[in-house]
């Protein structure tokens, strides 16, 4: 009989917190294992990741890529070879909180017409809601702000962070890409991840092809993770480097795809910006 949810997890570099977060979705016993699965999608890691998976969890699906392909195309990877109705993924550098399992089956038994997705709630170490578990969709403008600080200086609040909002289920525009539930179906009618974003950008794209199609996003807090935020980005100064590089570079591939005057006016800016990360390195 096949499982009710795949479990997605795209691996980069992150052993010790991938077996920390396997760990953490069977809090009590194996029982959620009869209506579950996980599938690791690892992005050439060379950190005994795939090794670890052979020998300690068996019972796991392990796609053992040779180059890093990304966060999407990887995702896309995993969900070719999903056999559950429902999606669940999840970054390797989060920590379930409770039996998120569970929380993701009563979210769509709620709503079981196929036409609504979540995003969980993530949190940081001391419990409180990390900045990008709910965001509006970007502009370059909202964006900067957001990322530079100055959308607190000028308290504005409808810039990429809605977590000033009330901690409770409500429609939203975007969730975060560390914690996304959704019908295979709805998945596969929307592509999946847009490619072509390598890292960043590309679960806003996703949010954005939901509200596109017509379907109900929801920011659903009973599914609740610990998130370190960053993970094996922040590994090393270089990696840090690319990282910022790769935002930038995946913003302008996100304004010329959905905001093209922003993209017209703001683009000198993010070449000098995208030159300046490369000089870094």
């Amino acid at each position: 009989m096949n499982p009710k949810i795949s479990i997605i997890i795209v691996n980069y570099k992150a052993k010790l917190l991938l077996q920390r977060c396997i760990e953490s979705l069977y809090p009590n016993s194996k029982e959620q294992q009869n209506f579950s699965e996980i599938i690791v999608v690892d992005n050439d890691s060379r950190d005994g990741s795939p090794e670890l998976l052979r020998q300690q969890y068996p019972e796991i699906k392990l796609i053992d890529n040779q180059e890093n392909l990304g966060f999407g195309r990887a995702n896309n990877q995993g969900v070719k070879e999903a056999k559950g109705e429902y999606l669940l993924l999840i970054n390797p550098d989060t920590v379930a909180d409770g039996n998120i399992l569970d929380k993701t089956l009563k979210f769509f038994e709620q709503h079981p017409d196929n036409q609504s997705a979540f995003g969980g709630i993530l949190l940081n170490p001391d419990g409180t809601q990390q900045r990008g578990s709910r965001r509006s969709f970007p502009t370059f403008l909202n964006a900067l702000l957001y990322f530079t600080k100055l959308d607190k200086t000028f308290n504005y609040k409808k810039a990429y962070d809605l977590s000033w909002l009330p901690v409770e289920t409500h429609e939203v525009e975007c969730v975060s890409g560390a914690c996304i539930g959704m019908p295979k179906v709805m998945y596969e009618e929307l592509g999946g991840f847009d490619e072509r974003f390598f890292l960043h950008f590309e679960d806003i794209d996703l949010c954005k092809k939901v509200q596109q199609a017509g379907y109900k996003l929801w920011f659903y807090p009973q599914v609740r993770l610990f998130h370190e935020k960053g993970g094996s980005s922040n590994s090393s100064q270089p990696i840090k480097i690319k990282v910022n590089k790769w935002f930038l570079d995946s913003l302008g591939k996100y304004l010329w795809k959905w905001d093209k005057p922003s993209a017209i006016i703001f683009s000198p800016i993010l070449g000098y910006l995208k030159f300046l990360a490369w000089f870094k390195t």
